[in-house]
């Protein structure tokens, strides 16, 4: 059974090839999260906890809420199954908790917390911080747009993300305030490539 898994959604252009030891699961804005938390535990029933979870979506950027005017600022959320990820929901989480040992996040400005921002729906840090929380699993996430291309730019070809825009946080399943790290310990091009089994 796999120890890492993609969960992907497909309104992120690209595609995620086999490979061995990982487990692929798709979702769309008419799939439920609830189905993909189903077989994210049913993965990890063979290896106890999944050793990285990689989530490839959109992330929300948004306004700054308390003056009510567009920024480039994200935060808001990740466009990730019909539910979405927000700071309403995240407590869906629950349903992989100890599941899974790392969650990185390859979604445009996920962990971005502007400073009017703080304390509001568009606290990405926040966020990041109940998701790791939630799951008891470390999560990365970085507060800038994240660019990334595709195999030979084939619509469906393999993800090839460069490197990490902006800074990349740690948020810790104690609740401990996020830290900004040089990157994830498992990046998935560590899974392409065969570097990690």
């Amino acid at each position: 059974m796999p120890k890492y898994v993609v969960l992907r959604d497909r309104r992120l252009k690209g595609g995620v090839p086999a490979r061995p030891n990982l487990g692929i699961i798709n979702t769309d804005e008419n799939s439920s999260l609830i189905l993909a938390f189903s077989a994210i535990k049913a993965m990890a029933s063979d290896v106890g906890r999944i050793k990285a979870m990689f989530i490839f979506c959109h992330g929300y950027a948004g306004v700054d809420v308390r003056r009510r005017v567009c920024a480039d600022a994200g935060g808001r959320g990740l466009a990730l199954g019909r539910e979405k990820v927000n700071h309403q929901n995240v407590v869906l989480w629950r349903a992989i908790v100890n599941k899974v040992e790392n969650i990185v996040v390859y979604a445009c400005a996920a962990a971005d917390t502007q400073g009017r921002n703080a304390g509001t729906d568009a606290d990405g840090r926040y966020l990041m911080g109940a998701l790791a929380i939630h799951t008891r699993a470390t999560v990365y996430a970085a507060d800038r747009i994240q660019l990334y291309g595709t195999y030979r730019n084939f619509d469906n070809g393999r993800f090839e993300w460069g490197d990490w825009e902006g800074r990349v946080w740690r948020f810790y399943p104690s609740g401990a305030p996020g830290r900004p790290v040089p990157g994830p310990p498992l990046e998935f091009s560590d899974v392409m490539t065969g570097a990690v089994r």
